[in-house]
């Protein structure tokens, strides 16, 4: 009996210690990994030709990006917290700051959209809302923007401020990006939104989810990203369920429409006006890109839903919906990434909004 003990010990030693030093190997494994990638990753933004003639200021820019967190919001589900910093700036209620917003007695308008009408890439005075602010002075401009909302998310948003003020003034919904990129993704339905998977593992998991999702990023997470990154082949887009698959891509389509109509619908009846704006986005038009690496399964994706959003919009002949997504073919650089993009697209974006509404 004791040397079936004697035995069984022995066996359990040698598990353990191989066990270990497995654990060990795939963490050094796990950290090279991480280094590797840091070193064979793209550029940062602020590098790119877009931010030439203010390279420090950029990466200020960025800086200050990188510091920003969030907290989780009723209904639209999370929002960022207040931010001070050199170039950015987030008020007490979560929303960027709109230099020079005349009184309070000026007519209000307010924008929404996710992460390219909040500002990413551009410093407070050079979003959007502040370039509109800076053309038309006697109004009151907000930005209600924040990261990585879609149009049911604005809807949402706008909801919960209808609820609160008496005056709306002016709404425009700045969408079509986050509508696609963050839909199409396979293990998300419609409808969604960009963190879906995430809540539903970390908020509504057990513990088991929880030590999977511990071990995995601290053992295989960069491994399966190295892996990844090195078998990418542009013909294969097993991330995204869209492209090909014409009831998702009308899902998204219909989604995003029938959200601009209900907004219309609640701003109109509270006697403000209402403008959507389907957005610019890399993958379709003629923008300049020889500046980028972009994935090429994403953008077949974003293409082929965009195309539905716009033949919707064609069908409809809203004189209130604006298709802006071809606004950058031209020769300068705009984007800093497949959606986002430097000041100078701002301004654009903000001139053509301006013009419309002064029609």
């Amino acid at each position: 009996m004791s040397k079936v003990k004697d035995r069984l010990l022995a066996f359990s030693k040698v598990v353990v210690i191989n066990v270990f030093i497995l654990a060990v190997l795939l963490l050094v494994i796990n950290g090279a990994c991480r280094l590797y990638l840091r070193i064979t990753a793209d550029p940062p933004r602020s590098e790119l030709p877009n931010y030439e003639d203010e390279r420090e200021f950029a990466r200020k820019i960025f800086a200050d990006y990188k510091r920003i967190k969030h907290r989780y919001e009723a209904f639209t589900e999370w929002k960022t917290l207040p931010f001070t910093g050199e170039t950015t700036t987030v008020l007490d209620n979560g929303e960027r700051l709109v230099p020079g917003s005349p009184t309070l007695t000026a007519p209000p308008i307010r924008f929404f959209g996710g992460s390219t009408l909040w500002g990413e890439g551009s410093d407070d005075a050079r979003t959007i809302p502040a370039y509109f602010q800076h053309m038309n002075p006697g109004r009151r401009v907000f930005n209600h923007g924040q990261l990585a909302y879609n149009s049911r998310q604005n809807l949402e948003n706008l909801i919960n401020l209808l609820s609160q003020e008496d005056s709306i003034g002016t709404v425009i919904f700045y969408d079509g990006v986050n509508d696609a990129a963050f839909l199409c993704p396979r293990e998300i339905t419609v409808p969604g939104h960009r963190l879906v998977p995430s809540f539903q593992k970390r908020i509504y998991g057990d513990n088991i989810d929880f030590a999977f999702i511990f071990l995995d990023n601290l053992f295989l997470g960069n491994i399966k990203r190295l892996i990844s990154k090195l078998t990418y082949s542009d013909q294969s887009s097993e991330a995204y369920n869209c492209f090909e698959n014409d009831e998702k891509i009308n899902l998204i389509a219909e989604g995003i429409v029938r959200n601009w109509e209900m907004a219309n619908t609640l701003v109109t009846n509270s006697g403000g006006r209402f403008i959507a704006i389907l957005q610019p986005v890399a993958f379709v038009g003629n923008p300049k890109l020889d500046h980028l690496h972009l994935d090429q399964a994403l953008g077949r994706n974003i293409e082929v839903v965009y195309k539905a959003i716009q033949e919707k919009i064609k069908k409809k002949n809203y004189n209130w919906i604006i298709d802006l997504s071809d606004k950058f073919d031209n020769d300068q650089y705009i984007y800093i990434d497949f959606c986002h993009v430097s000041p100078n697209g701002n301004n654009i974006i903000a001139k053509s909004v301006s013009d419309f509404m002064n029609e």
